[in-house]
């Protein structure tokens, strides 16, 4: 009998643990922050790219004026 009720204690934690995963998934769903988390990572990623063709011209003027100096 105790071989019994522990199996069915662990199908019941079981069942609860996924109704808890349920319940947490929905929350994160419904608050949006995934959306507003992937648009955070693109304008971050503009923003590198960004930065590094305005480094990329800087280092182009840089030649130039070296080229002038001399």
């Amino acid at each position: 009998m105790d071989l019994f009720g522990a199996l069915i204690l662990l199908i019941i934690c079981f069942f609860v643990f996924l109704i808890v995963v349920a319940v947490v998934r929905y929350a994160i769903d419904s608050s949006k922050t995934s959306k507003r988390l992937e648009y955070l990572i693109k304008e971050v990623h503009e923003l590198k790219t960004e930065i590094k063709k305005q480094n990329n011209h800087e280092q182009d003027e840089k030649k130039y004026i070296i080229d002038e100096r001399v």
